[in-house]
């Protein structure tokens, strides 16, 4: 796991994405992209790391666990670095599932044929504001589809903002036409926005 982030002035950054994670045995069928890690994120080296990101907490409650944070030593959910939002916590069903350690989410969530990456490989910011992004070089999503043809679909976890970045920064090969974007405008709904590969519409 990689990923850095170097303060320039005045609150900004470049900063660079972490390695993808896809899982090393089971075939992945749907990349979640975000945009850059935050800086609570660059910090613990960890994907969607703050303890009010909602990705681990639907991920969760999608696949049967309730999210762990860095102190797994102490009652959860006080494990965190900051106490997650109050909505998150009061909308939770997954109350008595069991509570894993965030090597543990990976591998539920990779097991389960999801992979990990980021839409911008090295950037400037401003703090972790996704939209004062500039000066940004795109990771090889591409090569990772090729290089695990299986994916048939490609989602953005961090809403409009990504999935802007991601049709600007991929415009030549979204024009190949192994994929196309769908699901209408771009909306700020997390996981509504969806790359599919062509062979997979119906």
């Amino acid at each position: 796991m990689n990923g850095t982030r170097e303060l320039l002035e005045n609150s900004r950054y470049r900063v660079s994405s972490f390695d993808p994670i896809v899982s090393p045995v089971v075939a992945p069928h749907t990349l979640i992209v975000g945009t850059m890690p935050g800086i609570t994120s660059h910090g613990l080296s960890v994907y969607y790391g703050h303890a009010s990101n909602v990705f681990w907490w639907i991920a969760g409650e999608a696949l049967g666990f309730r999210r762990g944070g860095p102190h797994m030593e102490r009652e959860w959910p006080d494990q965190f670095q900051t106490k997650p939002a109050k909505d998150i916590l009061s909308g939770l069903l997954q109350v008595s599932a069991p509570i894993l350690s965030y090597q543990e989410q990976v591998a539920q969530l990779t097991g389960a044929g999801f992979a990990l990456w980021d839409v911008v490989k090295e950037c400037g910011i401003k703090n972790s504001d996704d939209t004062s992004i500039r000066d940004c070089t795109p990771n090889d999503i591409k090569g990772l589809v090729e290089r695990h043809p299986s994916i048939t679909k490609i989602v953005f976890a961090s809403g409009k903002t990504s999935a802007k970045l991601f049709a600007k920064l991929n415009k030549g090969w979204l024009k190949e036409g192994q994929f196309k974007l769908g699901g209408g405008e771009f909306t700020i709904s997390t996981f509504s926005n969806k790359v599919l590969r062509q062979s997979a519409l119906p």
